[in-house]
């Protein structure tokens, strides 16, 4: 659905893009870029072709969205939340400059808090003579990992307009997004083009007319807590409410309460069990999800990347009734006091007749239409609030605590070749601030690509951690780090992973990943194919017609047949400026022996007079978009 949600409209190309999420997966945030260069092509399993969390499918179509895209989608996730990633991802590579940590503003000031938002903006532009400009927002519950859970998006496209002023109710979401660089937890995360876009794509939401869903009749965009001040939504008239929330605390359910009107709390039951049973019982009717929807979610067997994924209800939604209208809120906001006092979210309020978004027509019994309703079962309060214990509750406060610390330190990580011939390299993560941690806890770390080789690092002095001779394919910005904690019988241990700044690491690391990637002379045409492509679910379709040839499976030389030439043509005529990412690639194998080894003499001949056509065209006629 996400890959869906994210895939350019007919006769658009992809810009640029900023998101949000609290945690994220770095294999999830791999898939984006497929569905925005269209490499989404699916076989008869389901399975995408290059999608990575299968491991299954094609590395180069994956490795070429990734360099169409990756430079121009900009992530912004709260520090220390992202997850450790498998062994061996060497494509995570292209996703170093995507990631930006920040911290909301309460936390900064030393309350409790977290950057919470989970929304998608991203920028379109026609194909035919790029003066057209779509934007698409995704406002989700979700965030940008494998989670299996119960989750909603709502999708709302529009059209840059050519107004001077901005529209009114759009100013909420172009301060949002303008905002967020402001929240960054190192400067340098945000480079020119991350700069660049988001204040590009912050401008033009002011005067982008969106065209509103069935049954809406007005939106409007509710950011909260940008500026570390309570925030309050909620229409003064409430005649009949409904939430959908995963976490609820009881001061909240309190306040959104009011005597006398019907009252209905979707939510877990595990969640229901902390709550003190007169809260309950006196204001609300309380649903869950039915035991077969849970069913639902968990049915297929998980992958390793997938097994410690949330899964049940985790959809956020405030209906209410008033009058004849109606209005819902949905996004990150759960039903939780710190989500409207601390917490950074982002909400958009939809209102429209109440036969259409009101709560009847949630889950109302009416046999009308499909609602919630036949998804949700009673849940019936117990005699008394289920509580953790007290070293359960130290333990995870002393382990968030050390992740804080690990946070707000002024570390980096420092490469340096081991050998005179530049070809294996050390890595010193170091910080000048001393880290404290009790006897209780400990720490270890270690940079994601080098597996099996985490440190200790020591309490009360200067971190000073070397790491190495490895490769420069195991050179990352990414450090994995566990904090392990123990109070009484209580044991915790989290993981998870900093994007930290990288000094010294070599200008041609891409380059060098690419000719480790492209190793014989078919991969290297199958690569070339991708670049100049238009459509790559037809290339996929050819490339798999060719493969099933007798002479394919006979073992013919794995180039002969792929319609390179005509491709090269196609690009002169069409879009020339993708045959200038060929003469680029080729260039750049030329320059080792390893890269000469791969270039079959075929493409030689092909791209010599091709090359040269091209040399003569001015550059006006680069044509093509990323």
């Amino acid at each position: 659905m996400l890959l869906g949600s994210l895939r350019p409209p007919d006769g658009f190309r992809f810009d640029c893009a900023v998101g949000t999420t609290f945690s994220l997966d770095l294999i999830a945030l791999l898939t984006a870029p497929l569905a925005f260069a269209m490499f989404d092509w699916q076989g008869d399993d389901g399975q995408l072709a290059a999608d990575p969390a299968t491991g299954k499918g094609d590395p180069l179509a994956l490795l070429e969205s990734l360099r169409r895209c990756a430079d121009r989608i900009h992530i912004y996730c709260q520090a220390g939340q992202i997850k450790v990633p498998p062994a061996n991802q060497r494509l995570l590579t292209y996703l170093e400059q995507s990631v930006i940590e920040v911290l909301p503003p309460a936390a900064r000031a030393g309350r409790a808090g977290v950057f919470h938002p989970k929304v998608w903006v991203l920028r379109f532009v026609d194909t035919a003579d790029g003066t057209t400009v779509r934007y698409r927002l995704l406002c989700l519950t979700r965030n940008l990992t494998f989670d299996r859970s119960w989750d909603t998006v709502l999708v709302l496209e529009g059209d840059r307009s050519d107004r001077q002023n901005g529209i009114a109710e759009n100013r909420g979401l172009a301060a949002f997004v303008r905002g967020l660089p402001g929240l960054t937890v190192r400067a340098s995360a945000v480079n020119e083009q991350a700069a660049a876009d988001t204040a590009l794509i912050a401008d033009e939401l002011r005067v982008v007319k969106w065209k509103l869903p069935e049954g809406v009749d007005s939106v409007r965009f509710w950011p909260l807590g940008m500026d570390g001040k309570p925030t309050w939504p909620f229409s003064d008239r409430i005649d009949r409410l409904l939430v959908v929330s995963p976490f609820i605390t009881p001061d909240f359910l309190t306040r959104l309460a009011a005597p006398g009107r019907a009252q209905f709390l979707v939510s877990r039951p595990e969640s229901f069990r902390e709550i003190e049973p007169s809260v309950l019982r006196e204001r609300w009717t309380c649903l869950m999800l039915d035991e077969g929807c849970e069913a639902i979610a968990g049915a297929d067997e998980p992958s390793d990347q997938q097994s410690a994924s949330l899964s049940g209800l985790h959809a956020k939604l405030f209906v209410a009734d008033a009058g004849w209208d109606a209005h819902i809120w949905t996004g990150s906001a759960n039903a939780t006091t710190a989500a409207f006092n601390g917490n950074v979210e982002f909400l958009v309020e939809l209102i429209g007749k109440k036969s259409k978004l009101g709560v009847d027509a949630t889950i109302g019994d009416g046999d009308n239409q499909p609602n919630l309703r036949s998804m949700l079962a009673p849940f019936t309060p117990e005699d008394q609030a289920v509580t953790s214990g007290a070293d359960e509750q130290a333990c995870e406060v002393l382990v968030d605590s050390i992740r804080r610390s690990l946070v707000a330190m002024s570390m980096e990580l420092v490469v340096a070749p081991d050998d005179k011939d530049g070809k294996t390299f050390t890595t010193t993560l170091r910080s000048p601030e001393p880290l404290a941690i009790t006897e209780a806890a400990t720490v270890r770390c270690r940079p994601v690509m080098l597996v099996g080789d985490a440190r200790a690092l020591q309490s009360g002095c200067p971190i000073q951690v070397r790491f190495g001779p490895h490769a420069i394919q195991s050179v990352s910005s990414f450090v994995s780090f566990e904090v392990s904690a123990r109070v009484g019988n209580t044991e915790r241990t989290e993981a998870f992973v900093l994007n930290l700044p990288l000094v010294g690491a070599p200008t041609d690391r891409k380059e060098r990943l690419l000719r480790d990637l492209l190793s014989d002379s078919r991969t290297l045409v199958r690569f070339l194919l991708m670049l100049l492509s238009d459509d790559p679910e037809k290339l996929f379709t050819e490339l798999r017609e060719l493969a099933a040839t007798p002479e394919a499976r006979a073992g013919a030389r794995g180039h002969d047949g792929l319609p390179l030439l005509e491709h090269m043509l196609a690009c002169l005529h069409r879009s020339p400026g993708k045959l200038d990412q060929v003469h680029r690639l080729i260039e750049d194998l030329r320059r080792t022996p390893e890269g000469r080894s791969i270039l079959p003499p075929e493409l030689e001949a092909v791209w010599g007079p091709i090359g040269q056509v091209r040399r003569e065209l001015p550059s006006s006629a680069a044509g093509v978009g990323r």
